[in-house]
């Protein structure tokens, strides 16, 4: 399967978060046109030694005129929608979430309706299945068990629907446990990684916790895989994991043997969170049939590959 041809314009929503820094430095590095959309206040912490080389626009995607105008200007071959509002802990964020994650994402499939492009990615969530005791597959029943999963599932069968109705290839990739470079810090691995590198003990929740973590690099390389198929994934949903699961206690002796180092663990001084599961893992067979691809890196590896990242911004 070939890909995309290069130079290509892509626009890309919410790239100057985690997932989204890693996949622009991909596009670039590939040779394509990348316009990014973000909200007025957003820092670019992330891009900051790429910024120059992206076009950069401050809009919200709630303002429907602007965001209409913007991308007809634009005309993007490829358009990747990353931009998602999340507030696990502060649940009064309902009316954010439903904004940007519901009506945003419609905003945007509205903006782009009359745009000829190769493919659209929308990015979903795995918390749209809520629990499940069994390996999470694409055609399972959505249960969100919190008002971010909900909205996301939601802006999933936007897709869908938006898909089917005008003919469009749009495809939701839904990622599982992310981590890797510029992950947000106060996120389970980099607050390992920095209590261990400062020697600090570490607060955790008293339970075993099970998840699906893959490696940033895996994930960046299946948006560029799927890429490559546009219209063959008109309507689809790809989980995004490794189909292998680990409690919280076996990332953590798996970092200090990486480390070398072994802190202090406060089990129970972090409060347990209502979507804590012992099980939360991905059928990737779909995925694997679909675009011909499967993770390359190991948990052990991609840790190894996300401490030595740290390392160097200690080192600074």
């Amino acid at each position: 399967m070939k890909s995309i041809i290069a130079n290509k314009t892509v626009l890309v929503t919410g790239g100057a978060g985690f997932i989204g820094a890693n996949l622009i430095r991909r596009l670039l590095k590939t040779g394509y046109n990348i316009n990014l959309i973000v909200r007025k206040n957003t820092d670019l912490w992330r891009l900051e030694n790429i910024v120059s080389k992206i076009r950069v626009y401050k809009i919200d995607l709630l303002d429907s005129l602007r965001l209409s105008k913007t991308v007809s200007k634009i005309k993007p071959d490829i358009i990747i929608h990353l931009a998602t509002y999340s507030n696990y802990r502060n649940q009064q964020a309902i009316k954010q979430m439903i904004n940007l994650n519901i009506q945003g994402t419609l905003n945007l499939l509205m903006a782009s309706k009359d745009i000829d492009y190769a493919i659209f990615i929308n990015t979903g969530s795995s918390s749209e299945y809520g629990f499940k005791n069994k390996p999470m597959n694409e055609k399972d029943l959505l249960e969100p068990i919190s008002f971010y999963a909900a909205t996301k599932a939601s802006a999933t069968l936007l897709c869908q629907v938006f898909a089917r109705e005008y003919k469009k290839p749009i495809v939701t990739l839904r990622p599982f446990s992310v981590y890797g470079q510029y992950e947000e810090k106060d996120r389970f691995i980099p607050t390992i990684i920095k209590a261990a590198i400062e020697d600090k003990s570490i607060n955790l929740t008293p339970g075993k916790q099970r998840r699906d973590f893959i490696y940033i690099k895996d994930v960046v390389d299946m948006y560029i895989k799927t890429l490559s198929y546009g219209k063959k994934l008109s309507g689809q949903i790809l989980n995004m994991g490794t189909g292998i699961e680990y409690t919280n206690d076996e990332v953590i002796k798996m970092l200090f043997q990486i480390t070398e180092k072994k802190v202090k663990i406060e089990k129970g001084a972090y409060p347990t969170r209502i979507w804590d599961t012992q099980h939360w893992v991905a059928d990737i067979s779909k995925t694997k049939t679909l675009l011909k691809w499967k993770p390359k890196f190991s948990l052990e590896k991609g840790l190894e590959e996300t401490y030595k990242w740290y390392l160097k911004l200690y080192e600074k």
